[in-house]
């Protein structure tokens, strides 16, 4: 039994769009109308009754009962057995069908007919063909003999299915063929002696459309999917895979969903690698669980067989560069002022650079409860941060950490401005097993925080119409100094410097490092805005820190302090004069050095007739340096090119390319996708073909890549 998997090929709304005549499937009947109570009505211009009770009718005849309707231009009716017989040409149509014929006799009390050189639709439907023998045998079952079959349009369709035998079971949704024939452009491409494929969009348990696919380490892949509809709830598709230059794989997805719980199992399993003579899987398993309407529990496992797993069996220059592979499970819960977690979480490295004393260490458990309550309605919050973790590794130190943070937060707002003070103190505390180094089993840390944060919010009338904000904010951070040299390391590092770590109480993750402060953050934004619409022409902000005191907390004790008398100075920009056009940037100057640390740059241009491009180019000091193109363009209705570079010019390398074309009709779509990306650091790149053919209404043949532009169906 083979099943055909339908796919339909959205449209964006901004691209030319197909002059198709209709859906290639057919919408599910929630019911059958009800014909029993239904009386017939028949219009001719001559009708004669014979003494036996039979009618003939003749001159644009026209039966009705319910939602049927039958044209002809003579007909026999026999009341006593509710029988109808057509000697001629026909046409009928009802709530699933609309054909026409010849030599047609129909019982309407036992809802079933013959038609004879039939030609035939689906009501709703693009699906159409032509059978020698349409049998009705009930309301919602039919059987067609020497049938064709397509969803395109015209007298020449462009793919055509044929078959000596045709059983459409409408209550079940499912079409039943046999010695079937698939042609594509009078090529034919397949051919079963027994199939069945869908004629609605419920889903059925059968083999789908193959896949295929080439590059240049793993050689020809092929593989054809087994779809098993388990029940309303449950679902798995089972793919054996065969690589050419490595040998066979089975891959496979679970999912389930019930009232309260779901999750999905993903895996790869291949039992022997020709290229490595080894084992190689993966598998992935997301559960979800709800309690209570207040309590839910969650469990992440995500496992590889090796290193260079994903290295050698990836798409996509993002899926080979995984570094860390997460396992989690946990509980969590939250009520109207608080929220709980417990959790455990282990990693995998999958990155051979990574060295051990950099290995991320295992949290057996993590325990974290937050708190923010109002005190009255004076704008007084109460707020708690506190969290209580074991760190274990099998190198460095191990150990408990404590960590809480209350504070007191005082909000007072206008609609003009706010004014939001902060007092807390934070609390953290160790013990320790350093295995044998030297170092304190149980140091602690206690420290305050106080910070103001205020702004105002003005806006204007301009000249043009518009209306324009100026928002300037204040924020000032006290955290005085405490020695930190003889913490751990498990889970701090500086965070990645942006706006929002102009108003963040401390410069690092974690809770190991708690930097010192007394500095102020000065900052601006102002925005432009179209009153009538609300779109937002431009915005612009930028802001620095000026320290007034140096920053003696490091990372490390061997860092040295830092002196700096003011941060880089942070500016965004972005900028969109009309829908189709809008820009960003984003740069981060250091005055010490007079240099750009960070700088990012992007543009993107939508045309009406929904061509797409996108630029960016990303810089970081002393480790980033790249751009990134894309662009999606459509020829006309049917045919689009897309194309993609990702350059590295710090390593003068490429990370990752693709170029292809689609092309679209109303009946079937073809996409080819050649694509080149770096698989490893040792600038090893995979050089791929993808190849997608959709016959509409019918099958989807291949596997497709992901999207240029996410925002957008292609």
């Amino acid at each position: 039994m083979l099943f055909f998997h339908v796919e339909t090929s959205a449209q964006d709304d901004q691209n030319p769009a197909l002059a198709c005549p209709g859906p290639t499937l057919a919408p599910m009947m929630k019911s059958t109308p009800d014909r029993s109570a239904s009386p017939i009505s028949v219009k001719s211009r001559m009708f004669d009754a014979n003494l036996d009770g039979k009618g003939h009718a003749s001159g644009n005849v026209e039966l009705r009962r319910a939602d049927q309707l039958m044209v002809t231009e003579l007909l026999q009716y026999d009341p006593e057995n509710g029988t109808i017989t057509i000697p001629g040409e026909m046409q009928y149509k009802d709530a699933v069908f609309h054909l026409s014929g010849t030599n047609a006799s129909y019982n309407f009390i036992d809802e079933n007919g013959h038609f004879s050189e039939v030609d035939y639709g689906l009501t709703g439907s693009s699906a159409r063909g032509s059978a020698e023998e349409l049998i009705i045998d009930s309301e919602n079952h039919s059987v067609l003999r020497m049938l064709r079959f397509s969803t395109c349009p015209g007298e020449q369709p462009q793919w055509v299915l044929t078959a000596k035998h045709l059983e459409l079971d409408f209550d079940k949704g499912t079409g039943t063929a046999k010695r079937a024939k698939l042609k594509f452009f009078d090529f034919p491409i397949l051919y079963l002696p027994y199939m069945t494929f869908p004629i609605d969009d419920r889903r059925k348990s059968g083999f789908l459309y193959p896949f295929i696919s080439t590059a240049n380490d793993n050689g020809l892949e092929f593989g054809i999917p087994y779809y098993w509809n388990i029940a309303p709830n449950q679902d798995a598709t089972i793919t054996p895979r065969h690589f050419s230059a490595r040998g066979g794989m089975l891959t496979g997805e679970y999912r389930f969903l019930t009232r309260n719980t779901g999750g999905a199992l993903d895996f790869d399993y291949m039992p022997d690698d020709a290229n490595t003579g080894e084992t190689r899987y993966h598998y992935k398993f997301i559960h979800s669980a709800r309690f209570s309407p207040r309590w839910g529990s969650r469990i992440l496992l995500d496992r590889v067989s090796d290193d260079q797993y994903f290295q050698d069996f990836a798409n996509s220059l993002a899926a080979s560069s995984r570094q860390y592979l997460r396992n989690q499970a946990g509980i969590d819960g939250s009520g109207r002022y608080w929220t709980f977690s417990l959790i455990a979480d282990d990693f995998q490295v999958v990155d051979e650079a990574v060295n051990l004393r950099n290995e991320p260490y295992r949290r057996l458990p993590r325990m974290g409860f937050r708190l923010d309550r109002p005190l009255g309605n004076q704008g007084l919050r109460a707020q708690l941060d506190t969290e209580l973790v074991y760190f274990d590794r099998d190198l460095g130190a191990t150990g408990s950490r404590f960590d809480i943070y209350p504070r007191i937060e005082w909000n007072l707002e206008t609609d003009w401005g706010y004014l939001r003070p902060s007092a807390g103190y934070r609390y953290t505390s160790y013990n320790l097993d350093w295995h044998g180094l030297p170092g304190d089993e149980s140091p602690d840390r206690g420290t305050e925080i106080v910070s103001v944060d205020t702004g105002l919010f003005l806006e204007r009338d301009t000249a043009n119409g518009m209306l324009q904000t100026l928002e300037p904010r204040l924020f000032y951070l006290y955290v005085p100094y405490e020695n930190q040299d003889g913490f751990p390391d498990f889970d701090s590092a500086p965070f990645t410097f942006g706006f929002s770590q102009l108003f963040h109480f401390n410069r690092f993750t974690g809770a190991d490092r708690q930097s010192d402060a007394n500095q102020l953050t000065l900052a601006l934004t102002t925005r432009s805005f179209n009153q009538a619409t609300g779109h937002e022409l431009w915005s612009l902000s930028f802001g620095q820190i000026i320290y007034f005191d140096d920053q003696k907390v490091t990372s490390t004790p061997f860092d040295e302090p830092l002196d700096d008398d003011a941060s880089p100075f942070i500016a965004e920009i972005t900028y969109q004069p009309t829908r189709q056009l809008s820009g960003r940037l984003s740069a981060q100057w250091d005055w010490q050095s007079n240099e750009i640390d960070v700088a990012i740059v992007g543009l993107e241009h939508r045309a009406a007739n929904g061509r797409r491009l996108g630029a960016e180019y990303r810089f970081r000091r002393d480790s980033l340096d790249q751009f990134d193109l894309r662009y999606y363009h459509p020829l006309n209705e049917s045919w689009r090119l897309l194309s993609r570079v990702n350059y590295s010019l710090k390593e003068n390398d490429l990370l990752a390319a693709e170029a292809g074309f689609q092309y679209d009709s109303c009946c079937w779509a073809l996409r080819v996708v050649a694509r080149r990306f770096l698989k490893n650091r040792d600038g090893d790149h995979r050089d791929a073909i993808y190849i997608q053919l959709t016959l509409k209404g019918l099958a989807s043949i291949g596997r497709k890549n992901a999207p240029l532009f996410y925002d957008l169906a292609e």
